[in-house]
């Protein structure tokens, strides 16, 4: 079990062949607070559970390995706040699974076994009305949405969603991609 003297931390979610995702994303920033990389199976769900499996986190930030920070104080202003906190809330609370979680709240929830690309997309859709049950978070950017703004990176095109304090690069932009 993973062990830290707070009990908060950042956790990248991440897989093996994303090496240049992962190596861009924690070359964004610098925090006080403990970092971890969790590369399990189960897609962003299974990551959620590996931190309530293996660590005695209580609070921590989720973020993908696609995520490139601009600005760190949103880390800080998430862990200020007592309530957990939605950090994109397009196309629902905990949008691209980006958040401020609590243990407390996620060990009441039944979360899903995640088996493929599409049940993530999907419980994507849900897993903020099945936090919010228990608590409701408090919704940090409500600027971070679709665009019409693509780039190539990471070796292929990717919509880039951005605001003053972080860049999400997302390969899956719509349901005709997965």
């Amino acid at each position: 079990m993973v062990s830290t003297s707070s009990h908060k931390a950042v956790i990248i979610g991440t897989r093996p062949d994303r090496t240049e995702q992962l190596q861009n994303c924690t070359n964004s920033f610098n925090t006080s607070y403990k970092v971890i990389i969790v590369d399990c199976d189960g897609y962003e769900v299974g990551k959620l559970k590996w931190v309530l499996n293996n660590t005695d986190i209580d609070e921590f930030i989720f973020l993908q390995d696609t995520v490139e920070v601009k600005d760190p104080r949103f880390i800080d202003i998430c862990f200020a706040r007592p309530e957990s906190v939605s950090i994109c809330n397009y196309p629902s609370l905990f949008g691209c699974y980006l958040g401020k979680y609590k243990r407390s709240v996620l060990a009441k929830m039944n979360l899903p076994d995640i088996k493929d690309k599409l049940g993530s997309v999907e419980y994507e859709m849900q897993i903020g009305r099945d936090y919010y049950k228990f608590e409701k978070p408090f919704e940090l950017f409500d600027d971070l949405r679709n665009v019409d703004n693509f780039v190539e990176k990471f070796g292929h095109k990717v919509m880039k969603i951005e605001n003053d304090y972080l860049i999400k690069y997302k390969t899956i932009y719509n349901r005709n991609l997965l």
